[in-house]
């Protein structure tokens, strides 16, 4: 179990040092992809896991 966590750490750190990485080379594109390209993922993933939910009961139920 302490193995699986500290893999998780080790790769929690990697891509948080590539992030930076990118947030230092290219400043305006991660400004678009930080407060423009995250909250229209965020929105299209909860719209997307929202469908997967409701089709299949809208379908049991006849509702469609």
């Amino acid at each position: 179990m302490s193995a699986i966590f500290k893999t998780i750490h080790k790769l929690d750190k990697r891509i948080e040092a590539h992030a930076e990485h990118f947030a230092f080379k290219y400043p305006y594109i991660s400004f678009f992809a930080l407060f423009i390209g995250m909250p229209i993922c965020v929105f299209a993933a909860v719209f997307f896991f929202t469908v997967i939910i409701t089709v299949p009961i809208a379908l049991i139920f006849g509702w469609l």
